[in-house]
């Protein structure tokens, strides 16, 4: 076995069917692996009309060509499947150990079809694959998953796990899949389709070694890689506050959201929640990082005093600390934390909760909802304690609980009235936290990302910040990110870029400090195919229409393609004040531009071009 040959592990949990396959060369090297290759999966097996949660859905977890290597940021591997929250292509990607396991043990990939009609696990070592009864696990929180199956099938170095959590198991619409602790694949309601299928979690543990084509060539890159992440001022940012170290400079350009995006200024705030605070003496006691990686950007911290003191654990990154805090008006680190770790463990993608419950706090404040609705809690903004209290009756779908685990789009079609006005969602995927009326481009990336709303699917933010680029694709470093016109091309390559490096599967981290030529030679080393950066280019291209393609057979239009009212509100304060995107006029210019027909569909003449002539009769007969 050499390089990434696709070779998939296959469960069937309504039959208990196990077997071994290989996806054919030519796929392989069109769809380069990840999220890329379940795209392609997913177009030849899975039926568009499928419902999410039924057996019907197909989950696939797929390693790419770099994954479990030894570069940084090459721990990651994707989890796909219909999504249960957008009705449309789902995908995540997560961190840790899993990868390299899976990789160990002679596996790209595992392909879950069925459903069990009891709680299972599977445990997999090597080729011996066993599918075990979960009754004494369910119910149970992600934390003590992980612990016990470690101890009752792993060792000291090796062996580790996906789980879901209370949520997956309840069904509820924005549930993640976790990895260990702290690692998670949270975005798309990915745990609720492994809770349909009664899948609790899938423990791996290989005694191999992860296979690369070429290692020399492999090896060259990767300490040329190593130098770059070392001289980033970026990773070394990250090396020292984590991803929370974003958080000043946002609350600064008015890119971090507030008060469910009404405030553009939440500097009071969010100076008491950001990377100096929660990287300072008060709550760090470490750092952790991905297995392989040298960036240890992730925190570990402790509560010592107040109502969650003796709490220790995984920290929360950004985009939890924004959405469980400056999202609700909550300054309290401490609560923060706390909030984000019950999420960890009951298996609930921070983002979307925290955006679901900031929609329920506007509906509340705005006379929509009142205490009777909301099992006696008073849903004001800043009160951590009742954050508390509805993040357990989310996750196991209880009372309000219960309207607010569908996700702010679909509660608000229970609630009625005007409350979709305060949802800041996109095909149904609650918008994480950055702001487009900071940075357009990125609004551009968020109405029309193949994931809904999403900014580390594409590079539109990281680039157009000037946060790192790439000569290969000559995109300036200097254009203006609040400008309508003329940004179509930039945002279609970051796009584009976006693909490869989530089929690769590469962190969005090391992205900041490498280039294309890099990636190229990475990828081609581990998986034996000698791409240029022109061939990755195009892959990235055939899989963003692939998953666009997909997800217009499964009912996207160009309707679809909206930002909500509250981010085309201009706020009244901060470093955005008075603006907006005008993003029917940037739409006029990126259809054309990325292929897209006026119904939002790729054209037919874009889908033949890149080879996708089946695609192509499907969605234009």
């Amino acid at each position: 076995m050499k390089g990434f040959e696709g070779r998939m592990l296959e469960v069937n949990l309504t039959t208990g069917d196990i077997k071994s396959s290989t996806v054919d060369k030519g796929t392989l090297r069109n769809y380069i692996g990840g999220s890329g290759l379940a795209a392609k999966l997913m177009f030849d097996r899975v039926s568009p009309d499928v419902d999410p949660l039924s057996l019907d859905n197909i989950l696939f977890v797929l390693t790419g060509p770099t994954s479990g290597t030894n570069i940084p940021g090459g721990a990651r591997f994707s989890v796909c499947a219909k999504s249960p929250l957008t009705n449309m292509f789902g995908e995540s990607s997560c961190g840790g150990s899993f990868a390299y396991e899976l990789r160990s043990a002679g596996w790209d990939g595992i392909i879950i079809e069925g459903a069990s009609a009891k709680p299972v696990y599977m445990v997999i070592k090597n080729d011996r694959v066993e599918i075990k009864d979960a009754s004494g696990l369910w119910g149970k929180g992600t934390h003590e998953v992980t612990d016990r199956l470690k101890e009752r099938h792993g060792d000291k170095k090796r062996g580790t796990l996906v789980s879901i959590g209370v949520g997956g198991e309840n069904l509820v619409r924005f549930a993640g899949v976790t990895s260990e602790k702290r690692n998670f694949a949270a975005r798309c309601g990915l745990g609720a389709v492994m809770g349909s299928k009664k899948l609790k979690a899938i423990f791996v543990k290989g005694d191999g070694k992860v296979p690369i084509a070429d290692p020399t060539r492999f090896n060259a890159r990767r300490r040329i890689v190593l130098d770059k992440a070392k001289e980033s001022i970026a990773i070394q940012f990250l090396s020292a506050q984590g991803t929370n170290a974003a958080m000043a400079i946002s609350a600064l350009t008015g890119d971090l959201p507030a008060k469910n995006w009404t405030i553009g200024d939440n500097s009071a705030i969010s100076s008491k929640i950001d990377g100096s605070v929660l990287s300072g003496p008060d709550f760090l006691i470490g750092t952790d990082s991905c297995r392989g990686c040298m960036v240890g950007c992730k925190r570990v911290v402790h509560i010592t005093e107040g109502p969650y003191k003796g709490m220790e654990g995984p920290g929360p990154e950004y985009e939890g600390v924004a959405s469980l805090g400056s999202l609700l008006m909550i300054g309290d680190m401490a609560a923060v934390i706390k909030q984000n770790e019950r999420c960890n463990d009951l298996g609930l993608d921070v983002i979307s909760c925290g955006a679901t419950l900031a929609f329920a706090m506007d509906c509340f404040e705005n006379g929509l909802i009142t205490t009777k609705d909301t099992d006696g809690i008073e849903l004001k903004w800043g009160d951590h304690a009742a954050v508390m209290k509805m993040i357990e009756r989310i996750a196991r779908r209880e009372g309000f609980g219960d309207v607010l685990a569908e996700g702010s789009k679909r509660a608000a079609q229970k609630i009625g009235g005007n409350a979709s006005d305060y949802a800041v969602e996109i095909k149904g995927m609650e918008v994480p936290m950055h702001d487009p009326r900071a940075n357009y481009l990125a609004g551009v990336g968020y109405a029309t990302g193949v994931r809904g709303a999403c900014h580390t699917n594409d590079s539109c933010y990281a680039i157009s910040t000037g946060i790192f680029n790439w000569p290969e694709i000559g995109l300036p470093l200097d254009i203006n990110v609040k400008k309508n016109e003329g940004v179509a091309e930039f945002v279609k390559h970051a796009q584009d870029l976006g693909q490869i490096y989530n089929a690769a599967v590469i962190c969005y981290m090391l992205i900041l400090a490498i280039n294309g030529e890099d990636v190229t030679e990475l990828v081609s080393a581990a998986s034996g195919f000698d791409y240029t950066f022109k061939e990755l280019e195009e892959c990235g291209e055939r899989i963003w229409h692939t998953k666009r393609g997909l997800s217009n057979l499964m009912g996207i239009t160009a309707a679809d393609d909206r930002l909500p009212r509250q981010i085309l509100t201009p706020p009244k304060e901060g470093g955005a004040a008075g603006q907006a995107p005008d993003l029917a006029f940037m739409l006029k210019e990126f259809y054309p531009a990325r292929g897209l027909g006026a119904d939002g569909r790729p054209s037919k003449e874009t889908l033949d071009r890149l080879g996708l002539s089946e695609l192509a009769v499907k969605l234009h007969k």
